[in-house]
C-alpha cells in the first residue's frame, strides 16, 4: 500500500438492507432445497449495521460489525401439503457481532478523468469471517388450531379466552424434544463492491450469506415434544395444525393427514428436518466516512508553508519552508 493510500486506510459507516431465510418454515412444492429455490422472496424483511473497516495492503482489509438482521416465513404460504398443514411460523431478531475479511479481486482507484473534480475510485471483493449471534424466534397462537384441539379434546382453555396477537417465545415453550440455546455462531460469505468518492465517502453494495450452526432460527428441527409436558399454549405452539389448514392444503383426508402431525411414543414424528442447519443473507447498501490519517509524506509535502514577513518595499519573496 503506498504512502497516499495508506491515508485513507480507515473509514467507518452504517449499512441497510433486506434479509431473507432458508430453512424449514415455508419453501416450494417440493422439501427443502437449497438456497433459492426455497426462499420466499415476499417475506423480505429487513437488515441494519455499523462498522468500521480498516485496510491492510492493497489487496486485504479487515471489518467489524454489530447489527440485528430481522428474519420471518410461513408455512401456510408453502405449495407444500404436508408444510401447509404443519402450518408453523415464526419471526426472529438475530442480533449480530462479526469480524471479516474482505479480499479485492478488482481495484481501480481513479475511474473517472483526472481532470475531473469528482475523483472516484473502485473496489470490488469477496468477504469471508465468523459472526457471532443471539437470536429468540417467536409465534403467535392460530385461532383454528385452538378451536380444532379445545374441540379434539387436547386443550382445556376455552379459545375465546387466548390471546392470539400477542407473539410468544418458542424457545421457552419447548416446542419439541430437544432444547436449543439463544447464542450461536456463523460463517459469513459474499461479494460487494465500493466506491470511494474525493477520498471522503465510500458507498457500497455487499451480499452476504450465513452459513449458521443452528437449525433453530426457526423454532423447528427435530420431532414434536411430548404433549404431558406441555400447558395449553405451548401445545398449540408447538402443534398449531387443524383439519381447516389440511383442507386449504388440498389434503383429502385431512384427519388421518393429522396423525403424522403429533407426537407418538412409538416412534419419532418428525416436526422438521435436523439434517441442514437454517441460514440467512443479506443484500445491502452502505455509506461510510473515510479518515484520513497523518503520515510523513503528507506533513513533508503538503503542510502550509509560513513566510517570513518582507520589509517596506522590497520586492523580494520572504523564504517559506517549502524548497524548490
Amino acid at each position: 500500500m503506498t504512502g497516499s493510500t495508506a491515508q485513507y486506510a480507515l473509514d467507518y459507516g452504517f449499512a441497510i438492507g433486506t434479509a431473507n431465510y432458508l430453512g424449514d418454515i415455508g419453501g416450494d412444492d417440493l422439501n427443502r432445497r437449497d438456497f433459492s429455490a426455497d426462499l420466499h422472496l415476499g417475506q423480505t424483511k429487513l437488515s441494519s449495521h455499523v462498522f468500521a473497516r480498516y485496510r491492510l495492503n492493497s489487496v486485504l482489509a479487515v471489518r467489524g460489525q454489530v447489527g440485528t438482521v430481522y428474519l420471518e416465513d410461513y408455512d401456510n404460504l408453502s405449495s407444500n401439503p404436508a408444510r401447509a398443514t404443519r402450518n408453523a411460523h415464526f419471526r426472529n431478531f438475530v442480533n449480530e457481532l462479526s469480524v471479516r475479511a474482505e479480499v479485492s479481486f478488482f481495484s481501480n482507484p481513479m475511474i473517472t478523468r483526472y481532470t475531473s473534480k469528482l475523483r472516484m475510485g473502485m473496489n470490488a471483493y469477496a468477504t469471508l469471517g465468523v459472526t457471532g449471534f443471539s437470536h429468540n424466534p417467536q409465534a403467535q397462537l392460530n385461532r383454528d388450531a385452538a378451536e380444532y384441539h379445545f374441540a379434539q379434546g387436547n386443550i382445556s382453555t376455552n379459545p375465546t379466552q387466548l390471546n392470539y396477537d400477542e407473539w410468544y417465545d418458542l424457545r421457552d415453550a419447548g416446542t419439541e424434544t430437544l432444547s436449543y440455546g439463544q447464542l450461536s455462531v456463523g460463517v459469513p460469505l459474499g461479494l460487494g463492491v465500493s466506491f470511494e468518492v474525493n477520498h471522503q465517502i465510500r458507498v457500497g453494495m455487499e451480499f452476504v450469506w450465513n452459513l449458521t450452526f443452528t437449525d433453530y432460527l426457526d423454532d423447528v428441527s427435530f420431532t414434536w415434544a411430548d404433549p404431558s409436558g406441555l400447558n395449553d399454549i405451548q401445545f398449540l405452539l408447538s402443534n398449531p395444525s387443524s383439519a381447516a389448514v389440511a383442507e386449504a392444503a388440498g389434503v383429502d383426508n385431512p384427519e388421518a393427514f393429522l396423525n403424522s402431525f403429533r407426537w407418538d411414543e412409538a416412534y419419532d414424528s418428525p416436526r422438521g428436518n435436523p439434517d441442514k442447519n437454517d441460514t440467512y443473507g443479506t443484500l445491502q447498501v452502505s455509506v461510510s466516512k473515510v479518515v484520513m490519517s497523518s503520515s510523513n509524506f503528507r506533513r513533508n509535502n503538503y503542510r502550509s508553508a509560513k513566510r517570513r514577513p518582507t520589509r517596506k518595499g522590497s520586492s523580494r519573496m520572504g523564504r517559506g519552508r517549502a524548497k524548490f
